[in-house]
């Protein structure tokens, strides 16, 4: 691995900002399909007798939005370990190949650990480590 350059104080604050706006919005998001999920929305369905076929589909609507939830938490437990990088100094750092991540990446993908073209190594896409797109 080539060595890890230094993250300027310039880049490191505009990526200190991007991922609280990111995190922030990601935990609005996840309290809302929460309270969606455990809300009253569905309450006067439980109120009167269900086919099974409807019971099917509200059963079907919850699960989804537990996985949802799910999915959700664990973008939120990638953001935290991305902000312990940025605290030692290694966020936007690719792990592969020591360059810097494009912040167009980082904003679109906050907690991505490699460059375009060491994550598509990564996936047997066969560039060399480094290369981004």
């Amino acid at each position: 691995m080539a060595a890890m350059p230094k993250l300027s104080a310039e880049r490191k604050e505009r990526l200190a900002v991007m991922l609280r706006e990111t995190k922030r919005r990601m935990w609005n998001e996840l309290r809302e399909d929460l309270f969606r999920q455990t809300g009253l929305e569905l309450q006067p369905q439980y109120d009167f007798p269900q086919d099974e076929g409807d019971r099917g589909l509200i059963d079907l609507l919850e699960d989804t939005g537990l996985a949802l939830a799910d999915i959700r938490q664990r973008d939120l437990i990638q953001m935290e370990e991305a902000e312990q990088r940025l605290r030692e100094g290694s966020y936007g750092i690719c792990e592969e190949c020591g360059r810097e991540i494009d912040e167009e990446r980082l904003a679109l993908l906050p907690f991505a650990s490699c460059c375009i073209g060491c994550q598509k190594q990564r996936e047997g896409l066969g560039l060399p480590p480094g290369i981004t797109m």
